[in-house]
């Protein structure tokens, strides 16, 4: 399985108590497709650069999972039909840097 991370912006109606329950939705969605969510980060809500059908704002969320490369898509497909989800995007999770070369790193920016 790969490892990915998906940016989600819910609607800007929804309360806390729906963005909870639309995060467990999502979760039901990555497990049906036998995938994983390793966590997921609430990122507040913000303001959009210009107004999009309508919408003025939206709660943003992070989510990483786990998942078969073959079953991105069709996650994508079934989060779209989620009506309290606005927009969806899923990149490849960044691999984390082992620690002894972040350290050499810094010490060469030093």
């Amino acid at each position: 399985m790969n490892k990915y991370e998906a940016m989600i912006i819910f609607r800007e109606s929804l309360k806390d108590t729906d963005c909870d329950e639309t995060v467990e939705a999502v979760r039901a969605e990555i497990e049906k497709l036998g995938g994983k969510m390793t966590s997921s980060t609430r990122l507040g809500k913000r303001d959009f650069a210009r107004v999009m059908q309508k919408q003025r704002s939206g709660h943003y969320g992070l989510i990483a999972f786990q998942l078969d490369g073959d079953k991105v898509g069709p996650l994508q497909a079934r989060l779209k039909l989620n009506d309290q989800i606005f927009r969806v995007q899923v990149v490849t999770a960044p691999e984390a840097a082992p620690a002894a070369a972040k350290e050499a790193a810094d010490g060469l920016a030093e």
